[in-house]
């Protein structure tokens, strides 16, 4: 009985510490989804479009103004105790600067290329690298999300690894980074309104 009752609780516990994958990202046909070299699901692409019957400025100069590339700070410290004595912070231990860039890469007829980033708020902050190539068609703009990484602005005593492909996993938040890039749009469509 005892054995039963501890191979039971050894299940219980991995099965909870097991990522399961977000099944809405596999359900929704604007996002790609490919494998990294590690056979591991990650967002490849997302694409949306949004229709625009006027025009009041440029595509581009909304996509210069609203978007940003500036350089992106990622850190970790290291914590120092015991469970008699209580933790402490440790000067930085690791900090990584990402650099930034011309937002605007391309211009050519009615495509423009950008790099930038975001972020959103999930227990702590992460940031969000993209390439958009946006493309004018009749009455509607069509946005290509891709090179879609994030990272973790401050991973507490875990070493920083920069951005990483964004995994189709829950605790990765693949939502959390779709709806941050449809903000970007929006920022981008209400620009091209004022």
């Amino acid at each position: 009985m005892r054995k039963l009752i501890g191979f039971t609780v050894l299940i219980i516990l991995l099965t909870g510490c097991a990522s399961h994958k977000m099944l809405s990202i596999y359900q929704n046909k604007d996002i790609e989804i490919t494998q990294n070299s590690s056979g591991t699901d990650i967002i490849n692409k997302y694409s949306t479009s949004r229709p625009i019957t006027v025009l009041h400025s440029s595509l581009s100069l909304c996509i210069a103004q609203e978007l940003d590339n500036s350089p992106v700070v990622l850190s970790s410290e290291n914590y120092l105790g015991s469970a008699w004595w209580p933790y402490y912070n440790m000067p930085m231990q690791q900090a990584i600067t990402i650099n930034g860039g011309d937002t605007i890469k391309l211009v050519e007829g009615n495509n423009i290329v950008a790099n930038a980033v975001t972020n959103y708020q999930s227990q702590s902050k992460y940031f969000v690298s993209y390439t958009l190539t946006t493309t004018r068609k009749a009455k509607n703009i069509y946005y290509l999300f891709s090179n879609i990484k994030q990272a973790q602005q401050y991973t507490s005593s875990i070493g920083n690894d920069g951005f990483e492909n964004v995994k189709t996993i829950e605790r990765a938040h693949p939502d959390l980074v779709i709806e941050a890039l449809n903000k970007e749009v929006d920022k981008i469509q209400a620009c091209l309104l004022r």
